[in-house]
């Protein structure tokens, strides 16, 4: 696989609230943007490119991903769903997979999603934590 699937340009970015926008507009929800908050999530998550491990650079991009949209909320509705939906392709196009499949993987990921949404700022566990869980979890 090559490092340009780990790297998100500004089309994949658009890419993202399209599909964003798909999934609320289906549900009659509101669709809204923060692109600055998004963008800052990916500035994050490409800031990882020199990590020489494969599995550790895969996983700290994939916590930012998955906790970054979560927590900075750049969209109105559809965060957690858009950062789990994209964290799962990103691992996948990288080689890596995040199983859930039964209601408790579900269930552990719902959790850490919903404590992540209500950290502080200041607590720096935002990422850390989504990190721990993806260590563990993903094959």
């Amino acid at each position: 696989m090559s490092i340009m699937l780990e790297t998100f340009s500004s089309i994949q970015i658009e890419a993202i609230i399209e599909d964003n926008k798909r999934l609320v507009e289906q549900r009659g929800e509101p669709f809204c943007v923060v692109k600055d908050r998004l963008e800052n999530v990916f500035s994050n998550v490409n800031s990882y490119n020199d990590i020489q491990n494969k599995r550790e650079r895969i996983i700290r991009k994939a916590s930012h991903i998955l906790g970054g949209i979560t927590y900075q909320q750049p969209f109105c509705e559809g965060n957690r769903e858009t950062a789990l939906t994209h964290t799962i392709l990103f691992l996948r196009d990288n080689g890596f997979d995040l199983p859930l499949d039964t209601q408790e993987d579900k269930q552990e990921i719902f959790d850490l999603l919903y404590r992540t949404v209500f950290k502080d700022e200041l607590d720096r566990t935002i990422i850390t934590e989504v990190e721990q869980y993806l260590t563990r979890k993903v094959i």
